[in-house]
């Protein structure tokens, strides 16, 4: 197994080193991997408590944010260390201050663990959601150092390979902390931002006396999809639009998207960094990142990107405001998608006609997206005090 594990991660990481050469994530990565050591030995480690926490991205980091909450109320002395494997996530809350220091975690070489495992000396380790890595693990394992794994999917489906591979890595955590048993950080929270204070001036003048459409962390095809119905629609709507990725030239994408040939070529679309008070447009370009989690709170409906991709993006942080939500129909593997779905207060689409129906009724039933909201209110009042319960589990 461990043979087979090791040749899988150099493979892998030669797959990225030739994917950099066209691919800015992968170069990122490339270079992270290139510089993890030098981070680490920044920390000037002395010998404290250390908690290690570990996170594939920043999902799953604002998934621990709770966690760390909790250890920092129960256990003061003690020092957090964050990684990441991604190098977006690093960069997005190295300065940040919620954890004591950040870092990249290595490739999961045996060497590569032996460094850390011996650099960090950690009390507890914590690993988030589908960070299952074999040499890490076992060595953790053959030093007796207590390791968890939190906001585990049990119930996710997986091949027949993975399911292999988790036989023999799951026996090696102390404990598994499942959303099923134990709740789900992730929407506690959530709920932790819907109830931070945040205002916001330019949002309040484009959204005033408006129903407000979001398209949060959108790609092409929600885009287009939103554009047809604005356009076809004459739609007497607000839409905010927060890009998954974008550049220098989205704002120009976005306007020819949501320019129809009968209206004239001048800029429709205005953009959060250049917004003028009193403007008329109906459609706001949302260019400032680490903000749309709260930007949320402004809108009627959200339709959330990522569900033509690889997966869906953050729901919940759209549902928590008790909005109904759409979304594309890559989504069975996010148990938050599966429950709106259930809850009758989301709704996946293949095609632009199924998309226009339900965002139609949503949009001229009012009463319905009452219903919608009381719905939710219900399901995310379920989810307080995860983190508490689960840090009282691990630090005795």
């Amino acid at each position: 197994m461990s043979i087979i594990y090791s040749i899988a991660i150099y493979l892998y990481s030669a797959l990225v080193w030739i994917s950099s050469f066209f691919n800015e994530k992968a170069k990122s990565w490339v270079n992270a991997q290139k510089n993890w050591k030098k981070i680490l030995l920044n920390s000037e480690k002395t010998n404290e408590h250390i908690i290690w926490i570990h996170c594939a991205s920043a999902g799953e980091f604002e998934q621990a944010i709770p966690i760390i909450n909790a250890i920092k109320k129960k256990k003061a002395n003690y020092k957090i260390y964050v990684s990441f494997f991604s190098p977006s996530g690093f960069a997005m809350y190295k300065d940040s201050k919620q954890a004591d220091y950040f870092f990249y975690f290595p490739l999961d070489t045996a060497a590569n663990a032996k460094y850390v495992v011996d650099f960090l000396q950690a009390k507890y380790v914590i690993f988030i959601r589908n960070e299952i890595w074999l040499n890490v693990l076992s060595l953790l394992y053959q030093k007796k150092t207590p390791t968890y794994l939190v906001n585990a999917n049990l119930k996710q489906r997986r091949n027949l390979l993975y399911r292999f591979y988790l036989d023999k890595t799951f026996p090696l955590f102390t404990k598994i902390f499942s959303t099923q048993d134990d709740g789900n950080t992730k929407l506690e929270q959530v709920v932790q931002n819907k109830n931070q204070i945040f205002s916001d001036k330019i949002l309040t003048d484009f959204c005033r006396d408006s129903i407000v459409v979001i398209l949060g962390s959108s790609w092409q095809e929600e885009e287009k999809m939103m554009a047809r119905f604005f356009i076809k629609n004459n739609a007497k709507i607000k839409i905010i639009i927060a890009p998954h990725e974008y550049g220098d030239g989205k704002l120009e994408q976005l306007n020819s998207l949501f320019t129809s040939e009968e209206q004239s070529k001048s800029t429709i679309i205005s953009s959060y960094s250049n917004y003028q008070f009193g403007n008329t447009s109906a459609i706001l370009f949302l260019d400032r990142k680490g903000i749309l989690k709260y930007a949320y709170r402004y809108a009627s409906i959200a339709v959330i990107g990522g569900g033509f991709n690889s997966g869906t993006h953050n729901i919940s942080e759209a549902a928590v405001y008790g909005i109904p939500i759409l979304f594309g129909p890559n989504y069975t593997k996010f148990e938050d998608a599966n429950d709106f779905i259930q809850l009758e207060t989301a709704h996946s689409f293949k095609q632009y006609e199924a998309f226009e129906q339900q965002l139609l009724i949503y949009l001229n039933d009012e009463i319905l997206r009452n219903c919608i909201k009381e719905k939710l209110d219900v399901y995310f009042d379920k989810h307080n005090n995860v983190a508490e319960a689960i840090v009282d589990d691990i630090i005795k």
